[in-house]
Protein backbone atom coordinates (compact mmCIF):
# COMPACT_ATOMS: atom_id res chain seq x y z
CA UNK A 1 0.00 0.00 0.00
CA UNK A 2 1.09 3.52 -0.61
CA UNK A 3 0.93 6.41 1.22
CA UNK A 4 0.54 8.50 -1.74
CA UNK A 5 -1.27 6.61 -3.96
CA UNK A 6 -4.85 8.66 -2.95
CA UNK A 7 -3.38 12.09 -2.83
CA UNK A 8 -3.38 14.95 -5.24
CA UNK A 9 -1.18 17.74 -5.41
CA UNK A 10 0.88 20.03 -2.29
CA UNK A 11 3.65 17.43 -2.09
CA UNK A 12 6.06 18.82 0.58
CA UNK A 13 9.60 17.62 0.59
CA UNK A 14 12.40 18.51 3.04
CA UNK A 15 16.37 17.95 1.83
CA UNK A 16 18.21 16.41 -0.88
CA UNK A 17 18.05 12.81 -2.28
CA UNK A 18 15.78 9.90 -2.02
CA UNK A 19 14.09 8.36 1.07
CA UNK A 20 11.65 4.52 0.42
CA UNK A 21 8.07 5.46 1.27
CA UNK A 22 7.47 3.87 4.83
CA UNK A 23 5.52 0.32 3.79
CA UNK A 24 4.04 -1.36 6.98
CA UNK A 25 4.66 -4.97 7.05
CA UNK A 26 1.40 -6.55 7.30
CA UNK A 27 0.97 -8.52 11.40
CA UNK A 28 -1.96 -9.31 13.41
CA UNK A 29 -2.99 -7.11 15.96
CA UNK A 30 -5.52 -4.42 16.23
CA UNK A 31 -4.41 -1.77 17.80
CA UNK A 32 -5.59 -0.46 20.80
CA UNK A 33 -7.75 2.60 20.31
CA UNK A 34 -7.79 5.96 22.11
CA UNK A 35 -11.19 6.77 23.21
CA UNK A 36 -12.44 10.43 23.30
CA UNK A 37 -12.60 10.83 26.98
CA UNK A 38 -8.83 9.34 26.94
CA UNK A 39 -6.24 11.34 25.48
CA UNK A 40 -3.38 10.39 24.84
CA UNK A 41 -0.19 12.71 26.18
CA UNK A 42 3.45 12.54 25.22
CA UNK A 43 5.44 11.12 27.26
CA UNK A 44 8.48 14.14 26.64
CA UNK A 45 7.93 17.48 27.23
CA UNK A 46 9.88 20.20 25.21
CA UNK A 47 11.61 21.03 28.17
CA UNK A 48 12.42 17.74 28.88
CA UNK A 49 14.32 16.91 25.57
CA UNK A 50 16.04 20.63 25.85
CA UNK A 51 17.09 19.70 29.34
CA UNK A 52 17.93 15.92 28.23
CA UNK A 53 20.19 16.98 25.22
CA UNK A 54 21.69 19.67 27.78
CA UNK A 55 22.86 17.09 30.00
CA UNK A 56 23.61 14.18 26.79
CA UNK A 57 26.18 17.12 25.85
CA UNK A 58 27.50 17.94 29.72
CA UNK A 59 28.27 14.07 29.64
CA UNK A 60 29.78 13.74 26.78
CA UNK A 61 32.10 16.95 27.46
CA UNK A 62 32.88 15.12 30.75
CA UNK A 63 33.93 11.73 29.29
CA UNK A 64 36.34 13.34 26.28
CA UNK A 65 38.52 14.45 29.38
CA UNK A 66 39.77 10.87 30.24
CA UNK A 67 38.94 9.40 26.68
CA UNK A 68 35.65 7.72 25.36
CA UNK A 69 32.32 8.98 26.77
CA UNK A 70 31.00 6.10 29.43
CA UNK A 71 28.29 3.88 28.18
CA UNK A 72 25.45 5.93 29.57
CA UNK A 73 27.16 9.02 27.47
CA UNK A 74 27.16 7.23 24.42
CA UNK A 75 23.64 5.78 24.72
CA UNK A 76 21.94 9.29 25.52
CA UNK A 77 24.30 11.06 23.01
CA UNK A 78 22.83 8.65 20.16
CA UNK A 79 19.85 8.89 20.93
CA UNK A 80 19.70 12.64 21.02
CA UNK A 81 21.45 12.65 17.49
CA UNK A 82 19.37 10.07 16.00
CA UNK A 83 16.33 12.30 16.92
CA UNK A 84 17.51 15.50 15.81
CA UNK A 85 17.95 14.59 11.85
CA UNK A 86 16.03 12.61 9.48
CA UNK A 87 15.55 9.39 9.54
CA UNK A 88 13.21 6.30 8.48
CA UNK A 89 11.45 3.41 10.79
CA UNK A 90 10.13 0.12 11.41
CA UNK A 91 8.74 -0.89 14.55
CA UNK A 92 7.18 -3.96 15.86
CA UNK A 93 5.17 -4.20 18.93
CA UNK A 94 3.52 -6.57 21.06
CA UNK A 95 1.64 -6.21 24.05
CA UNK A 96 1.17 -9.87 26.10
CA UNK A 97 -0.64 -10.40 29.61
CA UNK A 98 -0.42 -13.45 31.48
CA UNK A 99 1.47 -15.19 28.50
CA UNK A 100 -1.43 -14.52 25.77
CA UNK A 101 -1.14 -11.88 22.80
CA UNK A 102 -3.26 -8.99 23.44
CA UNK A 103 -2.46 -7.55 20.72
CA UNK A 104 0.61 -6.70 17.79
CA UNK A 105 1.44 -3.79 15.70
CA UNK A 106 3.22 -2.62 12.78
CA UNK A 107 4.26 0.82 12.08
CA UNK A 108 6.61 2.13 9.33
CA UNK A 109 7.54 5.33 8.22
CA UNK A 110 9.76 8.47 8.21
CA UNK A 111 10.06 12.06 9.51
CA UNK A 112 11.83 15.04 9.56
CA UNK A 113 12.38 16.57 12.56
CA UNK A 114 13.90 20.12 11.52
CA UNK A 115 11.22 20.42 8.88
CA UNK A 116 8.09 18.97 10.99
CA UNK A 117 7.27 16.63 8.09
CA UNK A 118 6.14 12.84 8.42
CA UNK A 119 4.43 10.30 7.19
CA UNK A 120 3.27 6.96 9.21
CA UNK A 121 1.79 3.45 8.05
CA UNK A 122 0.15 1.06 10.76
CA UNK A 123 -1.31 -1.83 10.89
CA UNK A 124 -2.26 -4.48 13.75
CA UNK A 125 -4.56 -6.92 15.38
CA UNK A 126 -6.05 -7.81 18.44
CA UNK A 127 -5.30 -11.00 20.60
CA UNK A 128 -8.60 -12.57 19.65
CA UNK A 129 -8.53 -14.66 16.43
CA UNK A 130 -11.63 -13.36 14.97
CA UNK A 131 -10.98 -9.48 15.15
CA UNK A 132 -10.50 -7.90 12.06
CA UNK A 133 -7.18 -6.11 11.27
CA UNK A 134 -7.07 -2.33 11.36
CA UNK A 135 -5.06 -0.26 9.39
CA UNK A 136 -4.03 3.54 9.51
CA UNK A 137 -2.30 6.46 7.97
CA UNK A 138 -0.62 9.47 9.42
CA UNK A 139 0.92 12.43 8.15
CA UNK A 140 2.77 15.32 9.79
CA UNK A 141 3.19 18.83 8.09
CA UNK A 142 4.02 21.53 10.28
CA UNK A 143 1.82 22.28 13.34
CA UNK A 144 -1.24 19.46 11.90
CA UNK A 145 -1.49 16.03 11.96
CA UNK A 146 -3.31 13.86 9.23
CA UNK A 147 -5.28 10.31 10.23
CA UNK A 148 -6.90 8.01 8.09
CA UNK A 149 -8.26 4.72 9.36
CA UNK A 150 -9.16 2.17 7.67
CA UNK A 151 -13.18 2.25 7.37
CA UNK A 152 -14.03 -1.24 8.17
CA UNK A 153 -12.19 -0.83 11.61
CA UNK A 154 -15.01 0.13 13.71
CA UNK A 155 -14.90 3.99 13.68
CA UNK A 156 -17.07 6.58 13.22
CA UNK A 157 -16.11 9.35 10.58
CA UNK A 158 -17.15 12.84 9.70
CA UNK A 159 -17.98 11.76 6.01
CA UNK A 160 -14.44 12.42 4.68
CA UNK A 161 -11.89 10.24 4.71
CA UNK A 162 -8.96 12.17 6.60
CA UNK A 163 -9.07 13.96 9.95
CA UNK A 164 -6.75 17.75 10.19
CA UNK A 165 -5.71 18.07 13.35
CA UNK A 166 -3.21 20.47 15.50
CA UNK A 167 -0.54 17.96 17.04
CA UNK A 168 -1.14 18.53 20.84
CA UNK A 169 1.22 20.49 23.27
CA UNK A 170 4.37 18.09 24.19
CA UNK A 171 3.48 16.98 27.50
CA UNK A 172 0.08 17.78 27.37
CA UNK A 173 -1.76 14.52 28.31
CA UNK A 174 -0.59 11.28 28.54
CA UNK A 175 -0.08 7.41 27.22
CA UNK A 176 -2.58 5.14 28.67
CA UNK A 177 -2.69 4.89 32.76
CA UNK A 178 0.55 2.60 34.15
CA UNK A 179 2.39 2.87 30.94
CA UNK A 180 6.06 4.85 30.71
CA UNK A 181 7.26 4.27 27.44
CA UNK A 182 5.85 4.16 24.44
CA UNK A 183 4.52 5.78 20.88
CA UNK A 184 1.17 7.52 20.05
CA UNK A 185 -0.37 7.87 16.08
CA UNK A 186 -0.84 11.47 17.13
CA UNK A 187 2.91 12.72 17.38
CA UNK A 188 5.70 11.49 15.26
CA UNK A 189 7.96 7.95 16.58
CA UNK A 190 10.97 9.40 17.58
CA UNK A 191 13.99 8.17 20.09
CA UNK A 192 13.60 10.73 22.17
CA UNK A 193 10.95 8.86 24.10
CA UNK A 194 13.47 6.34 25.52
CA UNK A 195 15.72 9.10 25.87
CA UNK A 196 13.62 10.77 28.81
CA UNK A 197 13.47 7.28 30.18
CA UNK A 198 17.10 6.36 30.12
CA UNK A 199 18.08 9.43 32.17
CA UNK A 200 15.63 8.59 34.57
CA UNK A 201 17.55 5.65 37.19
CA UNK A 202 19.14 3.89 34.11
CA UNK A 203 22.04 1.35 34.35
CA UNK A 204 23.57 1.60 31.23
CA UNK A 205 26.77 -1.05 29.93
CA UNK A 206 29.00 -2.11 26.98
CA UNK A 207 27.72 -4.91 25.28
CA UNK A 208 30.46 -5.28 22.92
CA UNK A 209 30.91 -5.15 19.33
CA UNK A 210 27.58 -5.47 16.84
CA UNK A 211 27.14 -4.95 12.94
CA UNK A 212 24.47 -4.43 10.49
CA UNK A 213 24.16 -3.91 6.93
CA UNK A 214 27.30 -1.61 6.07
CA UNK A 215 27.86 -0.70 9.53
CA UNK A 216 29.12 -1.49 12.36
CA UNK A 217 28.85 -0.71 15.94
CA UNK A 218 28.65 -1.06 19.78
CA UNK A 219 25.77 -2.81 21.67
CA UNK A 220 24.62 -1.58 24.96
CA UNK A 221 22.45 -2.80 27.16
CA UNK A 222 20.06 -0.73 29.36
CA UNK A 223 17.48 -1.10 32.91
CA UNK A 224 15.35 1.76 33.84
CA UNK A 225 13.13 1.22 37.12
CA UNK A 226 10.98 4.35 37.39
CA UNK A 227 8.27 3.21 39.88
CA UNK A 228 7.35 -0.15 41.23
CA UNK A 229 6.30 -2.56 38.83
CA UNK A 230 7.29 -0.54 36.14
CA UNK A 231 10.35 -0.55 33.96
CA UNK A 232 12.04 -1.00 30.19
CA UNK A 233 15.09 -2.57 29.51
CA UNK A 234 17.03 -3.82 26.62
CA UNK A 235 19.05 -3.38 23.81
CA UNK A 236 20.75 -0.32 21.66
CA UNK A 237 22.94 -0.90 18.79
CA UNK A 238 24.80 2.51 18.39
CA UNK A 239 26.60 2.50 15.03
CA UNK A 240 30.49 4.33 14.39
CA UNK A 241 28.84 7.65 14.00
CA UNK A 242 26.92 8.03 16.74
CA UNK A 243 23.85 6.70 15.76
CA UNK A 244 20.55 4.77 16.70
CA UNK A 245 20.55 1.32 14.42
CA UNK A 246 17.87 -0.57 16.84
CA UNK A 247 16.67 -0.34 19.43
CA UNK A 248 14.86 -3.87 21.16
CA UNK A 249 13.06 -3.07 24.35
CA UNK A 250 11.48 -4.97 27.03
CA UNK A 251 8.25 -2.42 29.07
CA UNK A 252 6.64 -3.95 32.12
CA UNK A 253 3.76 -1.69 34.15
CA UNK A 254 1.09 -2.03 36.41
CA UNK A 255 -1.32 -5.37 36.04
CA UNK A 256 1.15 -7.35 34.49
CA UNK A 257 1.16 -6.14 30.83
CA UNK A 258 4.45 -6.68 28.88
CA UNK A 259 5.46 -5.19 25.38
CA UNK A 260 8.01 -6.00 22.95
CA UNK A 261 8.76 -3.53 20.43
CA UNK A 262 11.90 -3.64 17.87
CA UNK A 263 12.13 -0.32 16.45
CA UNK A 264 15.33 0.28 13.79
CA UNK A 265 16.26 3.09 11.94
CA UNK A 266 17.67 4.12 8.55
CA UNK A 267 17.80 6.68 5.88
CA UNK A 268 19.23 9.05 7.99
CA UNK A 269 19.80 12.70 6.97
CA UNK A 270 17.68 12.18 3.50
CA UNK A 271 14.44 14.10 2.56
CA UNK A 272 10.90 12.75 3.55
CA UNK A 273 8.28 13.73 0.89
CA UNK A 274 4.86 14.09 2.13
CA UNK A 275 1.93 14.62 0.87
CA UNK A 276 -1.16 16.53 1.75
CA UNK A 277 -4.66 14.93 1.40
CA UNK A 278 -7.11 16.96 -0.87
CA UNK A 279 -8.87 19.42 1.13
CA UNK A 280 -12.25 18.09 -0.21
CA UNK A 281 -11.14 14.93 1.90
CA UNK A 282 -10.12 16.39 5.26
CA UNK A 283 -12.39 17.23 8.10
CA UNK A 284 -10.90 19.81 10.99
CA UNK A 285 -11.11 18.94 14.56
CA UNK A 286 -9.86 20.74 17.28
CA UNK A 287 -8.15 17.03 18.50
CA UNK A 288 -7.61 13.57 16.73
CA UNK A 289 -10.61 11.92 17.10
CA UNK A 290 -9.05 8.38 16.57
CA UNK A 291 -5.87 7.79 18.04
CA UNK A 292 -3.58 4.31 18.52
CA UNK A 293 -0.93 3.78 21.33
CA UNK A 294 1.71 0.95 20.48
Amino acid sequence: MSETSQDSPAIVIAGSGAVPPGEAREQGTQARPRHEHRKLRMLVAAGAVVAAAAGVMTALLAGSSDGPPSAFAALTGALAKTSAQSYSFSLDSTATYAGKAENSDVVSGAYDPTHKLGTELLTGRSGQPSSPRSSARIRFIGEYVYTWVFPRAGFSTSGKPWDKAPLPPAGASVLPAGDIYGFATDWPVSPNELLAVVRSTTTVRDAGPVSGPGWTGTRYTFTARLRPRMSVSGTADVDQQGRVRRLVTTTTRTGGVTTERDLTFSGFGAPVPVTAPPAAQAQYTDSVPWGFFF
